[in-house]
């Protein structure tokens, strides 16, 4: 199973990863380099990538070694994927050899595949020179560092290829975060979470950003309360990385998906923050993440949600045209903060510090490994949603309808104990439980939309200063806005009381 961190680099940044001592001590024998050109096959219609594998014939002079690979995990820059490898006789793939590989990673396609064999062809070709040493770690440890400088190309079109490749040859893969963090600390670098197969595999258009919504969390009952929470965390961790491309190409419902993964992490946290809390720095990273995500998100919902909905009048419909062009303006100012922001260091040094953190379980610095995140998940599990339920009863006995702000307590805390539940969904198997998760998603989406209404109101306010010849409609929104209020809030405070305030069991 290889196990390797890809940082992208800036043209500047290859000299300096050159002679960084950190890479390369002093003594340290120099660098091998070698040029190499990588044809990668597949199908037509691209059948094998369409399974998460890519089949490469790597060419090194007279050598040839053609590669299946895929599968595995990505967390936060950490690839673990499924290698098999051998020499063959040409740049071609060896059919046979391919049959074998195949039916070893994925026996299931390997007895679909045998008509798809003659169909194999070049998809595209990655020409790179690499320099590679190892490094060894004052823990015994040993990575193999591989700088690549080249281009992918397919047809005329070609994209450049600058990454730093660390894998541990040798060693707790946890220590690569380390080393990547201490890279990052000396020169600019990003997390590539895009494989180059992935980066081919879109010149061909067969991938394209996409949002990724957050996946089941795989749990087993008999694993310990802090392997359980290692695995929400990397779950959470999984689905910011996924968006990633997404929120960097301006698709906006990555953004969400991405914040989605964010909140998840938080109220993750939040859940055992009497066992165990996020040091400091990393916690205030979490936090400006969350503002910058959050405030690109509300734009966007006000402009595709709330907009459309108001009933204006024909006569000022082309005033609602030019706060509409505002409002856009001022989403996409804030998309472009949270581009930056995602592909900014800040960013980079978040993801490599919360990777460090739940690949060596971090909180096992701050204690001996005692107490609660010792126990068995199965029997501390239900305590911690139990808790979430409790909290959510006591924040809608607390609501006051001449004060909306205890509705949206209401609604963290119901947010809260619903990603609770989903989080340890694999422990429980009731259709009371279902029921309560169903019940707690619909009153989320009604509080949230009071709570949209709220946000909205203040965005309406920011506007006035952007286009204020317009002040008249509005106020004609504002007005709207409070007219809706007013009549949700009874309904929502009568549904929070009758429904929220049962017990609920796990």
């Amino acid at each position: 199973m290889e196990c390797e961190i890809k940082l992208a680099l800036d043209t500047a940044s290859v000299s300096q990863i050159k002679k960084l001592p950190l890479l390369r001590p002093q003594g340290s024998p120099r660098p091998v380099e070698r040029e190499h050109v990588d044809r990668y096959f597949d199908t037509a219609d691209f059948t094998l990538w369409q399974h998460g594998f890519a089949l490469r014939v790597r060419s090194a002079g007279t050598r040839h070694v053609q590669t299946l690979k895929g599968g595995g995990t990505v967390v936060a820059g950490l690839h673990r994927r499924v290698e098999l490898e051998e020499e063959v006789s040409s740049d071609d793939p060896d059919r046979e050899l391919f049959a074998r590989q195949l039916k070893e990673a994925l026996p299931a396609l390997a007895k679909k595949f045998s008509a798809h064999e003659a169909a194999l062809a070049p998809v595209f070709t990655n020409k790179v020179k690499r320099a590679a040493w190892l490094l060894d770690l004052a823990d015994g440890g040993q990575v193999e560092c591989a700088l690549d400088t080249g281009e992918l190309q397919r047809g005329d079109r070609a994209v450049p290829v600058r990454e730093l490749e660390l894998e541990m040859k040798q060693g707790d893969p946890a220590r690569l975060y380390a080393l990547a963090r201490q890279v990052h600390e000396a020169v600019p670098v990003r997390i590539e979470n895009v494989s180059k197969a992935e980066r081919g595999y879109a010149m061909a258009g067969s991938v394209a950003p996409r949002a990724v919504k957050a996946t089941a969390v795989a749990l087993k009952r008999k694993a310990s309360m802090g392997e359980a929470l290692a695995g929400i965390l990397r779950n959470c961790v999984e689905q910011m990385q996924a968006n990633e491309q997404g929120v960097l190409a301006g698709e906006v419902e990555s953004l969400h998906q991405m914040r989605v993964g964010l909140r998840r992490l938080r109220a993750a946290m939040a859940m055992v923050r009497n066992m165990v809390q996020l040091p400091e720095a990393l916690a205030g990273d979490v936090e400006w993440l969350a503002g910058e995500l959050g405030d690109a998100r509300n734009w966007d919902v006000f402009i595709e949600s709330l907009l459309p909905g108001l009933p204006v009048p024909d006569e000022h419909k082309p005033a609602l045209a030019r706060v509409e062009v505002a409002a856009r303006e001022e989403a996409e100012r804030h998309r472009a903060r949270v581009r930056a922001a995602v592909g900014g260091p800040r960013y980079t040094g978040l993801m490599l510090g919360l990777g460090a953190w739940i690949a060596g379980e971090g909180w096992r610095a701050e204690g001996p490994p005692v107490g609660a995140l010792e126990r068995k998940v199965g029997k501390t599990a239900p305590r911690l949603v139990q808790h979430a339920a409790a909290r959510v009863r006591k924040r809608a006995r607390g609501v006051d309808l001449q004060h909306p702000e205890t509705l949206h307590r209401v609604r963290i805390a119901a947010k809260k104990e619903r990603y609770a539940r989903e989080f340890f969904e694999a422990l429980s198997h009731g259709k009371k439980e279902a029921r309560r998760h169903d019940m707690l998603s619909g009153m989320q989406d009604e509080l949230g939309s009071l709570n949209d209404g709220v946000v909205a109101r203040e965005l309406v306010g920011q506007l006035r200063e952007r286009v204020p010849q317009e002040l008249a409609l509005l106020g004609f929104i504002e007005g709207v806005l409070a007219a809706r209020a007013l009549e949700t809030l009874p309904r929502a405070g009568k549904h929070v009381r009758r429904k929220l305030r049962a017990r609920a069991g796990f």
